[in-house]
């Protein structure tokens, strides 16, 4: 009991002296103290500085950045892009039945259209075996795919499977 008296006293000794504050008598104060708070002997009004710049206050943390957002005006409206905001993945062009088949970029979806189907206010007019053919308004825009690559290994109908170079 007594190691434990003067270990309190030290305790207070040490934030007082901290503090700045005149000390005590820290035999009395110890005296008076409640058992198990060492701090207790101090009084409120001597503590001002955890008062005037607490620790966790929000005036303690940097500023966030603040992210401005560009101003529009509620008159302007964003010009609709002259073309399609998707591309061509593939054609099927029948005498029955026609579609293509479309990437829409912005939506990261595969859309299958056919002829006098529309999307985002393109109307698919002409399915050609490598080329499409998309109207919006008065605009008219063709979409193709791109030439095929002669690295890319075709079946050869020989019967035993045998992968080889395209004939180009």
């Amino acid at each position: 009991m007594t190691l434990r008296i003067k270990r309190s006293q030290l305790v207070v000794a040490i934030l007082v002296s901290s503090a700045g504050l005149p000390v005590a008598s820290s035999e009395t104060a110890l005296d008076r103290a409640q058992p198990g708070n060492p701090l207790s002997v101090i009084p409120l009004a001597d503590l001002s500085t955890t008062r005037d710049r607490p620790v966790f206050s929000p005036s303690r943390r940097p500023l966030l950045p603040v992210a401005s957002a560009p101003i529009v005006s509620p008159q302007e409206k964003a010009p609709e892009p002259e073309k399609p905001q998707f591309v061509l993945v593939g054609t099927i062009a029948g005498d029955k039945q026609s579609f293509g088949i479309f990437l829409d970029r912005a939506a990261n979806t595969v859309l299958k259209l056919k002829p006098k189907e529309e999307h985002q206010g393109w109307i698919l007019r002409e399915v050609r075996s490598r080329a499409t053919v998309l109207e919006k308004d008065d605009k008219t825009a063709t979409l193709t795919l791109p030439a095929p690559s002669p690295e890319i290994p075709v079946r050869d109908n020989d019967n035993e499977g045998n992968v080889k170079p395209s004939p180009r």
